[in-house]
């Protein structure tokens, strides 16, 4: 019997396909980018379709949400927490109040390779190893069953995620658990862990005769946060660094420009503010407009709240915060991977493959040479326009 999962171009790779399967006929199998797919053993297969009912993509629905959406712009009071975040720090303020709660909260880490991987926690000391942005696909191994056990248990669970993983997390589920918060970020697009694992790798060989780092920040505030001004560091063990202003990494520009992403992120079904979370966070860009107080250039974030459970956990922690309410057409403005995908860049096959390759060196002069020919253009625009 055929199975109509999700195609490629719409696969988000979360897996649930796989978990459900009582037969253990779907495998998840990377491509030669980098991105898990499902993979039938169709002699093995019964037609049951489990597969099918429980893929977020086949079976969409859309979940309840409350009545009018709640919108701020926040960042935490305590300093240190705010400078460690990426934005604001109010996805450690919540992650606080769930582990105070005898909670467990999973969120991305880096392992020892600098692979991006789901893990749980379960005491504020190990809260630092799931802050801060990592740019690339995370791998969820065995979260969604863990994250199911501990609900069973009536454990308090935060989970955060992209948007697509947490959508994955609710069709494995099926039901709604009170005891579950979930928490997505204003996506942009999830970038091939192959590419990661070959840019971590370049930058060892360049920085420090192949030698891994020993520490990665991908959204440091040590130049700044507001305008985009973080900065990406690379730390070797022999008082070596690598830093560079975020705009001028090949790594962000490949992951900003779409040429590394998933193909489904052209075509994401999660986009909008009608989300499957209780929570969406993301940087407030754009609060330098809104609020000039709250612009000091320590991080701010934008928060939408989408359920009656995110709005009392909110609540909870608004004395840790500076918490100004606003309009989703200010934190849109600037952020429209709220509503709009990442379209594919036209040339991305040519650069991901270069990209798998470590040919990071002839993609950045390539970058240059657009730049210089774009810069070229738009002064000789310039000069035509005075002559006038």
């Amino acid at each position: 019997m055929s199975i109509s999962l999700a195609t490629n171009e719409e696969c988000i790779g979360c897996g649930v396909c796989s978990l459900v399967c009582n037969k253990k006929c779907i495998i998840m199998k990377e491509d030669k980018e980098g991105f898990l797919y499902p993979i039938i053993d169709e002699q093995r297969c019964v037609g049951c379709k489990l597969c099918e009912k429980s893929c977020p993509i086949v079976s969409f629905k859309e979940n309840k949400r409350l009545d009018e959406m709640s919108v701020y712009a926040a960042y935490s009071k305590d300093k240190n927490t705010r400078n460690t975040s990426s934005s604001g720090g109010i996805f450690s303020e919540i992650a606080i109040n769930i582990l105070n709660k005898n909670g467990v909260v999973f969120g991305a880490t880096y392992d020892e390779n600098y692979i991006v991987k789901h893990c749980y926690i379960e005491n504020i000391n190990e809260l630092n190893k799931i802050c801060g942005a990592k740019y690339s696909l995370s791998d969820l191994n065995s979260s969604y069953e863990d994250v199911k056990r501990f609900l069973d248990k009536n454990r308090l669970v935060l989970f955060s995620g992209t948007p697509c993983q947490i959508a994955g997390l609710k069709s494995y589920l099926k039901i709604d658990y009170k005891n579950l918060l979930t928490i997505d970020c204003i996506c942009h697009g999830i970038p091939s862990p192959l590419v990661w694992k070959k840019y971590v790798n370049y930058r060892s060989k360049i920085d420090n005769w192949g030698i891994p780092p020993i520490r990665i920040n991908m959204r440091s505030k040590n130049t700044g946060w507001s305008r985009y001004n973080y900065s990406i560091e690379f730390y070797y063990s022999n008082d070596k660094k690598y830093s560079k202003v975020s705009s001028k990494d090949i790594y962000m520009n490949l992951f900003t420009r779409d040429y590394i992403n998933r193909k489904s992120c052209a075509n994401c079904h999660f986009k909008g503010t009608n989300r499957f979370s209780d929570i969406t966070l993301g940087d407030f860009w754009g609060i330098w407009d809104v609020a000039p107080y709250m612009d000091d250039d320590k991080g701010t974030s934008a928060v939408l709240v989408h359920t009656h459970y995110g709005s009392s956990i909110l609540k909870e922690i608004s004395s840790n915060l500076e918490l100004k309410k606003v309009s989703l057409k200010e934190v849109s403005k600037y952020n429209p991977s709220l509503y709009f995908s990442s379209n594919c860049a036209t040339d991305r096959s040519k650069i991901i493959n270069k990209c798998i390759k470590g040919k990071f060196g002839s993609i950045e002069k390539h970058f240059n040479k657009q730049k210089k020919r774009f810069k070229k253009r738009f002064f000789e625009m310039l000069r035509l326009l005075f002559r006038k």
